[in-house]
């Protein structure tokens, strides 16, 4: 039987990436090698091929329709070759290193109280939480496996997956509204507002909504971060703009109160985000899949209403 005429396999990698990111750089910083080298290993298969599988416009390249064909079939293929490694040989491929990488008041208010139940599910993987004040996608400096980001889910190049629409209502503790007639949102104006510094809008936003006149939505404390707003309320020292899905568990515990039946949709949502790369890995799946149930959990509770 003849030996089979295969390409350099080398040049496939850095092909089938390039097209996949539409990028040699991109393509360069996943496979771990140089620019230049990614582009010799093109070269190298489009002079084994005796065609072009790329246009080169302004440090651009854009696939020829043969190009573009050989991609898409090439990416079955390496697809086809995950599934049957994982499959054969990764029994344990929830072990291992799992970073995490999402922003303060999530770490605190959603995901941390709740990490142990995964942790018993995953015994094995270890995990890291890094938390970042303003994740961008493609950071270089933000080493993670899986994040999580509010926004719009319009980042290119990386898998995003909703989980929850961003929703605020005012929210205090009992001991702090005992006693107080909270009727219109004009009724908190005796009370002093706690603002994020990094939220600067939110109460302005949500007053406007409520229709609120008497109410300076610029008066106030204000502390650096959201976690610190929570715990201001918590403790008595003045009302929050909250985030729904962050008061659950106090509100059930009876250490916040929500104010009003009246809820701002501020139009971002929160998502799982992970590379196009990370998608097969056992451990992003497992997190992201595990991560949305607990959120589907907690929408399902009864809705948050004012006392």
């Amino acid at each position: 039987m003849p030996g089979r005429r295969l390409p350099p396999l080398n040049s496939l990698r850095a092909f089938e990436a390039a097209a996949r990111h539409h990028s040699l750089s991109r393509a360069a910083q996943e496979l771990a090698v140089t620019h230049g080298a990614v582009s010799r290993q093109v070269a190298k298969l489009e002079e084994f091929l005796n065609a072009k599988l790329f246009e080169r416009k302004h440090q651009q390249v854009i696939l020829t329709k043969k190009g573009a064909a050989y991609a898409a079939s090439l990416q079955v293929l390496f697809d086809q070759i995950q599934e049957a490694t994982v499959a054969n040989f990764d029994a344990h491929s929830e072990r291992g290193l799992l970073r995490i990488g999402v922003l303060p008041t999530f770490a605190m208010r959603l995901l941390v109280p709740r990490l142990a139940r995964f942790k018993q599910r995953f015994p094995d993987l270890q995990l890291q939480v890094d938390t970042y004040s303003s994740p961008r996608p493609n950071d270089p400096d933000v080493d993670v496996d899986i994040a999580v980001w509010i926004g719009h889910g319009d980042w290119p190049n990386l898998v995003c997956e909703p989980l929850f629409y961003e929703e605020l209502v005012p929210v205090g503790s009992p001991a702090l509204i005992a006693g107080h007639s909270l009727r219109t949102a004009d009724d908190l104006a005796p009370f002093l507002l706690l603002h994020a510094l990094r939220r600067p809008d939110d109460w302005k936003l949500w007053l406007e909504a409520a229709g609120a006149t008497k109410v300076d939505p610029q008066s106030g404390l204000r502390l650096e971060y959201s976690g610190l707003v929570y715990q201001g309320a918590v403790d008595g020292l003045g009302i929050a703009m909250a985030q729904t899905m962050f008061i659950h568990d106090d509100v059930n515990n009876g250490r916040l109160v929500p104010l009003f039946d009246k809820k701002l949709r501020t139009g971002q949502a929160y998502y799982i985000v992970y590379s196009e790369a990370s998608a097969g890995q056992p451990k992003v799946q497992n997190f992201a899949n595990w991560l949305k149930g607990e959120v589907a959990e907690l929408q399902r509770r009864p809705a948050l209403a004012a006392q």
